[in-house]
């Protein structure tokens, strides 16, 4: 059973928050465009499920998606100390996929 992870990136749809920030003239409140994202973690058919069924009940469409995983020393995006986070982050979702039958899991980030 072959496990990974992505993290996939929605178009805002119109999405919006209030936001509220302090400034050196004080508190002001703005709007903010909410970037949906989750991050799913199972099989390739377990995830492509997953995505699909969350695209249906949200009305959300897929703009970008990329493997959550350790990247290699010799890719430009090498960090020792984020890859020991994704190591310990990949760890922390397979315990939780064995816990729940091997079912897809889907977290918000």
């Amino acid at each position: 059973m072959d496990l990974k992870c992505v993290t996939c990136y929605f178009y805002n749809n119109g999405l919006y928050k209030t936001i509220s920030e302090l400034s050196p003239s004080g508190w002001f409140t703005d709007i903010k465009k909410v970037e949906p994202s989750i991050r799913i973690f199972g099989t390739k058919d377990q995830i492509d499920h997953a995505l699909h069924d969350y695209m249906a009940l949200t009305g959300l469409n897929l703009d970008e998606m990329f493997d959550f995983k350790e990247e290699s020393k010799k890719s430009y995006f090498y960090n020792k100390e984020i890859n020991k986070s994704i190591k310990e982050r990949l760890k922390q979702y397979k315990e939780l996929y064995e816990k729940n039958n091997n079912k897809a899991l889907i977290t918000t980030i």
